[in-house]
């Protein structure tokens, strides 16, 4: 697949002791915290062996693939409707948030699956919006710049960078997901549980450096597997496919590897 190979991500913090600080403040039994950790990364390997499988996680990539080989055209907007994507010329963020969730919709098959991707999608355009627009604009505003800013994404490096934070995004909101869900499930009193609920809002940031970090294992091969597949043409929903299982199956490793730490 043309990749580097990565062995181990150094964290700046590991699971464990993210959830260690967060449950100090409110659950005395150190043991519950523990498996609160342990279980909740398990919960998001069970649904990211498989996930790529899913209709609307597939469509979901095949939206930042399709914008960022499209992006380098000059008939883009033709391009994107000839493959069911609806944009205006000079899109806005406002737009690619209406575009991808019909895009994405269209081709949902859990309901839960296709809420995460998009809501990770929706994430995912407007910080690299954010960090890439040529220049300040507002929301709502319809110029040149939006092609340029795209343009940025139309080779491996950007799209490296875009995947990188597709995979983050998606993987911070499984995290909270299932932390949420296990601190209620576990937790033996509704003090508890309030309190570590509230803690966890004021640490959703390190939750979100984690994911970041963690994907960095995405993004050590998708621009080798971008430059090799994305020439003259968008790549197959096979070759697509095949990145996305490649993808899930690094994160699930660098999941378990978190699930053995003390």
């Amino acid at each position: 697949m043309g990749h580097e190979r990565v062995g181990y991500l150094p964290k700046t913090q590991k699971w464990r002791a993210i959830i260690k600080d967060i449950g100090s403040f409110s659950v005395s039994n150190n043991n519950t915290v523990t498996e609160v950790a342990v279980q909740t990364t398990k919960n998001v390997r069970s649904r990211f062996k498989y996930i790529e499988e899913d209709s609307g996680v597939f469509a979901a990539f095949k939206y930042i693939i399709l914008l960022s080989y499209s992006s380098k055209l000059q008939n883009q907007q033709d391009y994107l409707s000839k493959h069911g994507i609806k944009l205006p010329k000079g899109f806005n963020i406002f737009d690619l948030t209406q575009s991808i969730q019909a895009y994405v919709l269209k081709n949902t098959t859990s309901k839960e699956y296709s809420t995460f991707a998009i809501q990770s999608m929706i994430d995912t355009v407007a910080q690299w919006t954010k960090a890439n627009q040529v220049q300040q604009s507002l929301i709502f505003d319809t110029d040149s710049s939006s092609i340029e800013t795209w343009k940025k994404a139309a080779n491996g490096a950007g799209f490296c960078e875009l995947s990188r934070l597709f995979f983050s995004k998606f993987t911070e909101r499984y995290l909270k997901y299932f932390l949420e869900r296990e601190a209620s499930a576990r937790l033996s009193n509704m003090y508890e549980r309030n309190q570590f609920n509230k803690h966890l809002e004021d640490h959703i940031s390190q939750i979100s450096k984690h994911a970041f970090e963690t994907s960095k294992i995405v993004q050590s091969f998708s621009a080798g597997w971008y430059n090799s597949n994305v020439k003259d043409t968008a790549p197959s929903d096979t070759k697509i496919q095949g990145f996305l299982s490649f993808a899930f199956q690094k994160l699930n490793s660098e999941l378990l590897r978190e699930e053995g730490f003390d």
